[in-house]
């Protein structure tokens, strides 16, 4: 495997960044994370945030090209370019791509991100997570896929061959992070130990009722009544949210797309109310996802 790197690929989220070196076989090299997601950069100085981070992984990054998936080419990105229209594949992500010239001379691409409409006026979108379902296409055999991506937002991505033919959004991790810390479902100073997986899995079976807002209120008779420690209301907490977007998958199977520990939880839950489930890396899905667009992508 050549050493040299040929491509940086940058998945730049809201709050998060993330650089991978790959070489002309599209095989990893070497990444880089750091705190520099959206929100951390100020006035739009991606340029000046991107450089140093390129120079941090070889001296000849000025001649290096440069693509980039992700809110990075959001309204509140580098530069905004518009959504690709599902029905959706690799190609089509590469024909709304956005190419400029870096400051330092090399080519730079922001890939687009992919909308749907789920019913007439109404719409759903992504921006990062579509690289991801194109890079789990190689570890899966199957035509139809219902691909779930965990997270702050977590997506539910139907696959059809190579393309992505629908999905829809769900407020999962924001709305665990809004009522853990935010609200009076969780006590005061409660200091959380070991993972739960008996509350975890107990909330996850209360969310079959599907009734979430009352289902989440009943944190506190539990924990009222004994049934849950206080130690244990954040884990029963993740189990009834997670458990509720869960409730709306539709087929029997899933592939679980992201990072072990989040995807842990998403299994076990899947797993309890009798989804078939598996999980593949995030970053192993982005860089393989990556790879698919660089083979069609010219910077002649």
């Amino acid at each position: 495997m050549s050493n040299c790197i040929a491509y940086f690929v940058v998945d730049w989220g809201t709050s998060n960044f993330r650089l991978f070196g790959l070489n002309a076989a599209c095989e990893l090299i070497d990444s880089i994370e750091a705190p520099i997601g959206l929100l951390q950069v100020k006035d739009k100085q991606f340029a000046q945030a991107l450089e140093p981070q390129l120079a941090k992984m070889t001296p000849r990054y000025a001649a290096i090209p440069v693509v980039m998936a992700g809110m990075v080419g959001s309204a509140n990105g580098w530069h905004q370019v518009p959504y690709v229209s599902a029905p959706a594949s690799a190609t089509a992500l590469l024909q709304g791509a956005f190419r400029f010239s870096l400051p330092w001379g090399a080519n730079g691409v922001i890939l687009p991100g992919v909308s749907c409409e789920t019913k007439p006026g109404s719409y759903d979108v992504m921006r990062g997570e579509e690289i991801q379902v194109m890079g789990a296409l190689a570890h899966i055999e199957n035509r139809e896929q219902h691909i779930v991506l965990p997270g702050t937002h977590s997506k539910h991505v139907v696959m059809m061959g190579n393309v992505i033919t629908s999905f829809s959004t769900f407020f999962t991790g924001e709305l665990f992070a809004l009522l853990s810390k935010g609200s009076s479902l969780i006590p005061d100073g409660v200091t959380t130990g070991e993972f739960s997986e008996d509350a975890f899995l107990k909330g996850v079976e209360r969310a079959q009722n599907g009734m979430l807002l009352n289902d989440l209120f009943s944190v506190r008779p539990l924990l009222l009544f004994r049934t849950l420690t206080a130690a244990e209301t954040a884990d029963y907490l993740s189990g009834v949210i997670i458990g509720a977007e869960l409730r709306c998958v539709s087929g029997s199977a899933i592939t679980l797309v992201g990072g072990d520990m989040l995807c842990q939880r998403y299994l076990l839950a899947a797993r309890h109310i009798s989804i078939d489930a598996s999980h593949l890396s995030g970053n192993r899905c982005f860089i393989d996802g990556i790879s698919s667009i660089l083979k069609e992508l010219s910077f002649d």
